[in-house]
């Protein structure tokens, strides 16, 4: 816990891959995300576990990922990887962790702990791990705020790419021979009926 408490101090830019064993354990996510001063890149799978507002959620990131998902995973310089089988989806698909010196691993798994070269493996329950770690961690933020600046600014990137989508007028189809709606418009269209039955 030592060796990985200081791999997370010294590190300028850190990034938590979130896979979906993270599910669940959602407050031990944000605590450990904000004590260590981390992006946090989501898998496919682990949607929700930080709220999208949050300014340290960079969304999804690999083969499905975001502008801002995709950012922090190659650009980080230390990774913690947790509760994730280390699958082309969750983690490379292009993207990978090109920048990444280092690699914590936080799984039940000793596999997937162990995955990656260059890794602190830290195994067990992922909420009882983080709430051993996090102590650890008083200061270890206090040197991410150019990293987290930098993450926020693609953020904001791919979320104004996302409302460009989602505002897209529709288009002559020549197969329908009629407008219609891009993918995101149309997806958006569902996702605020379903909102508005559920209100």
């Amino acid at each position: 816990y030592a060796q990985a408490a200081k791999l997370i101090a010294t590190s300028p830019r850190v990034a938590i891959k979130a896979g979906g064993g993270t599910r669940g354990h959602d407050a031990a996510m944000r605590k450990l995300a904000e004590a260590a001063g981390a992006a946090v890149v989501l898998s496919p799978g682990s949607t929700g576990v930080l709220p999208d507002a949050h300014p340290q959620n960079m969304h999804v990131g690999g083969s499905k990922g975001s502008i801002s998902g995709n950012f922090a995973m190659a650009n980080a310089d230390l990774v913690i990887v947790i509760g994730s089988r280390a699958v082309c989806q969750a983690d490379c698909s292009g993207i990978g962790y090109k920048s990444a010196q280092h690699v914590i691993n936080i799984n039940g798994d000793f596999a997937d702990a162990l995955h990656y070269n260059d890794t602190t493996a830290l195994a067990g329950d992922i909420s009882a791990v983080i709430e051993r770690l996090v102590p650890h961690l008083k200061g270890a933020a206090a040197n991410k705020a150019a990293w987290l600046k930098e993450c926020a600014a693609k953020k904001a990137e791919w979320t104004a790419f996302k409302r460009a989508r989602f505002d897209a007028k529709p288009a002559f189809d020549p197969v329908w021979q009629r407008e219609v709606l891009y993918q995101p418009a149309a997806i958006k269209v569902v996702a605020d009926f379903a909102k508005s039955i559920d209100a």
